[in-house]
């Protein structure tokens, strides 16, 4: 299920936001403190005057007359209240839109990038930790494996997707499919090994498991008193893995799927829908890995994921409109 990168996303896109108009208010500020810099001088300027004789005083109080023109400084606020006041009306008018811009040129700058593609890596080396010593990569070999491997993950496509207009979707999704495509075949021919390729790619559609696996239910087994040993993580993951098949969840929820989703209201109902049913697909195997103490810790952290997707999905719905997208 796709719980974990919705979940994902949305923090991802809170933070977009928040970095995003942190940043806008320190540009805002930094313009005030440089303003005030250059009137202090002349106000300082003003006081040698009061207190200074001769040539140099006519000299100072010419300066300070020339830096406080009244009518350029009431221009720069007009203009300023009128700026402030277009991106307001902005915002209440499309907001859908304004997100979309600023989280795009946040990714697009040196610094988003440079940030996501930490982040990226530093997820990768965790989920893809044991593969990497299983293909025996040199540091710099892991360094390149894990740069190809973190990028191009789903919830970069989901928050591409949730802020693009609807006549700019398709775009984004071929262009996502491409460079996917590109990544497959710069890892392919990275590893050069058809068993090691064949080792990466059944890890590789596990990834959803793994993560969840690693994360949420490690985490809920540790709290709960009740560690999972490797082994049944290993057997967690393959039970969870093959419930995922059974129906039509990758089909609905990945790629092309999450436009499919997004075009339409009500997504955390059929994300809820389809998650209960993976549950029931899953339950019996999930028995036979686990104890009834892990099993309980087991659906008390599903049931946790799944209110954090759904109610950060109804709540992106409720910003961007319910699949109804503004031009």
């Amino acid at each position: 299920m796709k719980s974990g990168f919705i979940i994902s996303t949305l923090v991802a896109i809170i933070l977009a936001v928040v970095v995003v108009v942190g940043w806008g208010q320190v540009s805002e500020l930094k313009k005030e403190m440089s303003a005030l810099k250059e009137e202090k001088p002349a106000k300082s300027v003003g006081s040698s005057t009061r207190t200074g004789t001769g040539s140099r005083t006519g000299r100072l109080q010419s300066s300070s007359s020339r830096t406080s023109d009244p009518s350029k400084s009431e221009r720069a606020v007009v203009e300023k209240n009128d700026s402030e006041e277009e991106r307001r009306k902005a915002w209440e008018e499309n907001p859908q839109k304004m997100l979309g811009e600023a989280i795009k040129a946040w990714s697009e700058s040196d610094l988003g990038k440079r940030m996501e593609q930490a982040e990226n890596k530093r997820k990768a080396s965790r989920l893809y930790g044991s593969l990497v010593e299983k293909l025996g990569l040199s540091d710099e070999d892991r360094d390149y494996f894990l740069g190809l491997a973190g990028g191009g993950s789903e919830d970069e496509l989901w928050g591409e997707l949730m802020f693009a207009g609807q006549e700019d979707r398709e775009a984004v999704l071929q262009k996502w499919e491409e460079a996917n495509d590109e990544r497959e075949a710069a890892m392919r021919e990275f590893l050069n090994d058809e068993a090691d390729w064949k080792r990466y790619q059944d890890y590789e559609s596990r990834i959803e498991e793994h993560e969840q696996v690693q994360g949420d239910i490690r985490r809920a087994m540790e709290g709960a008193g009740v560690p999972l040993t490797p082994e049944q993580e290993t057997q967690l993951v393959e039970v969870m893995h093959e419930a995922r098949q059974q129906g039509d969840v990758n089909e609905k929820w990945r790629g092309r799927g999450v436009l499919n989703q997004l075009s339409e209201p009500g997504i955390a109902d059929r994300l809820e829908a389809d998650w209960q049913a993976g549950q029931e697909a899953m339950s019996a195997g999930v028995a036979n890995v686990l104890s009834p103490q892990q099993v309980e810790a087991f659906n008390e952290s599903q049931s946790r994921q799944l209110r954090g997707a759904t109610e950060g999905l109804r709540a992106m719905e409720s910003f961007i409109g319910g699949g109804q997208q503004t031009e």
